[in-house]
């Protein structure tokens, strides 16, 4: 195990073997003296870091007393660093704020004792010394960093500074500690809470003083200098005040736990032996709930994130933008740093593209310069003629898509300001719509009304008696063409008979009869210049897009949709000859072709789990796809994490909202989050005999450990019980807001028994839908999916 012991606040008795001679072998030992510049504000608190290319160990100590300078700090390391070791201290006031910075090379630590010289520079403007501070990265309230650690205090979650947060709930990793849970339970540890706010930490020394009386044995005593220790020590059994016995053999029920005992796999753990060689001897252990920045100890603490914790991933998906990161899929959509749910700009002329994945995903915006329709887009320098997607404009000159004419400069059909003069008096040209909206057309009306006054015309169903055109003698069977007569009514066929049709079989004609049923009747045939749908005329000046009796010619310089989506015609640039590049799993495929303006760029997107092509489409993993960076949150545990926070509880890989293993006799650390994948939990077995733990340890019983054979009612929960007394039981169990776990009363409280379960749903639920969708689950098997 290796530690850091402050000799200042231990006493200088604490390394006395290494301080009154030379050790010649066995691990290698460093002496470090602090010292601090100017008059700083009251040191609680050292933060040492000791670094090498083999190891780095960091611990933080105080008990919050000030500390006097210069003072000594020892480390005993287990085994010897030949390349050069670097020791960096960090000293904090009660507040939690840096006071203070210090950095100095060790050099190589073989056998023996080496001797190390430290000098803290002051971080804070008020120590009326030094300005600034011993690192490149400043740090300490003068730059901020005190302002903003309160700014975020209170917000719920870990932030850079903070040990832990006032909003988190007791119990819950990150909590910050009360003075009663700073309490470790043994006799032999002054117990303190180190700081406030978010800041507080707790704190626990070693007793070391043989003092009768106050309750400890301290390490190495025995009941004849220290009245605290056990007369029958050594007896073979576990007698009342005695944990242990020496004389049990190591491995058995009973045995005093050693150093070695003691030591701990999890990095996240800090071992405390008490009373040493006593039959008191504990194993005491604290989870290390400070944060080291960019510090490595080996440990990622419960709540910490990479930005408060080098030993903490940096995953894709841990809800913290870390560097070389573009975004965090996990980061709110509203917040800084967050993955973009959408490339869509809302601009209908870039191509929108998401290029890089996960933490590297970015949109990219390619401009569209190519005419072509149906791509929502109208480009500089386009019209409706050229690109579809562009609006019709009056007066550009162009003869566009709902227009009748146009009455710009260079128009293949010009808006009309006059019409011209009819060719039957029975035949009048009418100037309708305007010039301002290329609406204006001459439309051709019959006159029907017989007057009695002459004018030219002899409308249908009139006579001499009603209109002064009509001739008189009409009916005669001759044609009279001295009174007007072009036919005569009373000629059944044949020469001189008047015409009842006058289609001439050509479309781009209007057909008219006149004067019909009068001795005045005659054909007369106009050319049409109207676009009329479903006349099959293609007038003069027409093209399909404001005509569909035309057809579409591909070099016209006119788009007409759908047989066009594009017309080299007016630009040969018009039609699009290269797509943009595929990015990540956008593809753009050129379809169609230039010559037969139907060229166009369709895009795609790649779905496929494949290698090595850039993409990594929705549902792949770099499990099942290497283009896939390992994700936080995707459902599967990949390299770096320790657990998912998408795998549903229940199902293996799942990260533990809890690392109660709901067993009284072990000790349960939590380290990491959910949130980051990181969740770790370990469970170290309790041996000792100590009344009030709620566990009976084996070889303990009721005489040495009350928490053994208690019984139902008395007040003290015991071993096997869950509650007591009985009215404190549950009765019932309030939802934990998991929607796939289910609540269930376990149990029974008559006989402090009761307690709540949480049972994950690791079941798909078919057509019934209970608002879980375990992994392994989808919409085939599970409603919720």
């Amino acid at each position: 195990m290796r530690r850091w012991l402050p000799r200042a606040l231990l006493g200088v008795a604490l390394l006395a073997s290494a301080g009154c001679r030379r050790q010649t072998e066995g691990p290698p030992v460093l002496l470090v003296v602090v010292s601090i510049d100017g008059s700083p504000p009251p040191v609680v608190a050292l933060q040492v870091v000791l670094s090498s290319a083999a190891v780095t160990i960091s611990r933080r100590y105080g008990n919050g007393a000030p500390i006097v300078f210069p003072t000594t700090l020892s480390a005993q390391v287990q085994t010897k660093l030949a390349g050069d070791a670097t020791v960096d201290i960090t000293a904090f006031d009660a507040q939690g704020n840096t006071v203070a910075r210090g950095r100095s090379n060790a050099g190589a630590l073989g056998d023996g004792t080496k001797t190390l010289a430290v000098a803290l520079t002051c971080a804070v403007t008020s120590c009326g010394a030094v300005d600034g501070g011993g690192f490149a990265d400043g740090g300490g309230p003068g730059d901020g960093a005190a302002e903003s650690v309160m700014a975020t205090c209170g917000n719920g979650l870990l932030d850079p500074g903070e040990a832990c947060d006032t909003a988190i709930a007791a119990g819950q990793p990150g909590a910050c500690p009360l003075d009663t849970t700073c309490d470790d339970g043994s006799p032999c540890t002054v117990d303190a809470l180190l700081g406030t706010g978010c800041a507080a930490v707790c704190t626990h020394r070693e007793m070391t003083e043989r003092i009768s009386g106050d309750g400890c044995c301290p390490a190495g005593a025995t009941n004849a200098d220290d009245s605290d220790c056990s007369a029958t020590c050594g007896n073979g059994a576990i007698d009342p005040g005695e944990t242990c016995d020496l004389a049990i053999g190591a491995g058995q029920a009973g045995a005093c736990p050693s150093a070695n005992d003691c030591a701990s796999a999890d990095p996240c753990v800090t071992v405390l032996l008490t009373s040493a060689n006593t039959c008191e001897a504990r194993c005491l252990r604290f989870p290390i709930a400070t944060t080291s920045g960019a510090m490595k100890d080996g440990c990622c603490p419960a709540g910490a994130t990479s930005d408060l914790d080098a030993d903490c991933p940096a995953l894709c998906g841990n809800g913290v933008l870390d560097s070389g990161e573009l975004c965090d899929p996990a980061i709110t959509a509203t917040e800084a740093g967050a993955c973009p749910p959408s490339c869509d700009d809302g601009n209908a002329c870039t191509f929108d593209q998401r290029a890089g994945t996960g933490c590297q995903a970015a949109c990219v915006h390619t401009p569209i310069t190519s005419f072509t329709a149906g791509d929502g887009c109208c480009p500089s320098g386009a019209n409706r003629n050229l690109d579809s997607d562009c609006a019709p404009k009056c007066g550009n000159g162009v003869l566009e898509e709902g227009e009748a004419c146009d009455s710009g400069a260079g128009s293949p059909v010009p808006c009309p300001a006059s019409c011209p003069a009819s060719p039957s008096a029975c035949i009048k040209r009418v100037l309708t719509g305007d010039r301002d909206h290329c609406d204006a057309v001459c439309a051709v009306q019959a006159i029907t009304a017989c007057s009695p006054h002459a004018d030219g015309c002899c409308p249908a169903g009139c006579s001499a008696a009603t209109d002064a055109d009509c001739s008189a003698t009409c009916g005669n069977g001759t044609v009279d063409s001295q009174s007007g007569e072009s036919c005569d009514t009373a000629i059944a066929s044949g020469p001189g008979a008047c015409p009842t049709d006058c289609s001439d079989g050509v479309a781009c004609t209007s057909d008219y009869l006149v004067s019909a049923g009068t001795c005045q009747a005659r054909c007369v045939h106009l050319p049409v210049t109207a676009f009329v749908p479903g006349d099959a005329c293609c007038p003069p000046g027409a093209h399909f897009a404001v005509d569909p009796d035309c057809a579409p010619i591909c070099g016209n310089g006119i788009v007409e949709p759908p047989a066009e989506t594009c017309d080299f015609g007016a630009d040969p640039n018009a039609c699009a000859r290269t797509c943009p590049p595929s990015n990540g799993c956008q593809v753009y495929l050129l379809v169609g072709s230039t010559g037969q303006c139907s060229a166009a760029c369709v895009a795609s997107v790649t779905t496929t789990c494949q290698d090595d092509d850039g993409c990594c489409p929705g549902g792949c993993t770099s499990l099942t796809d290497n283009d896939c960076p390992p994700l936080c949150g995707n459902g599967v545990v990949e390299p770096g994490e320790i657990c998912d926070r998408g795998i549903t509880a229940g199902v293996t890989g799942a990260c533990a909202a809890s690392c109660d293993d709901g067993d009284a006799c072990t000790d349960d650390v939590t380290s990491g989050t959910p949130a980051a994948c990181s969740r770790g939990c370990s469970h170290f077995a309790i041996t000792a005999c100590v009344t009030g733990d709620h566990c009976c340890p084996p070889g303990c019983s009721l005489t040495t450990d009350a928490d053994c054979g208690g019984m139902c009612g008395d007040g003290v929960v015991g071993a096997g019980e869950t509650c007591d007394p009985p009215p404190s039981c549950p009765t019932t169990c309030p939802d934990d807001g998991d929607r796939c776990t289910s609540e269930q009363l376990t149990g029974d409280p008559r006989f402090c028994t009761a307690a709540c379960r949480h049972v994950p749903i690791a079941t798909c639920s078919g057509p019934t839908r209970d608002g879980c969708c375990p992994t392994g689950c989808d919409r085939t098997n599970d409603a919720d999916c």
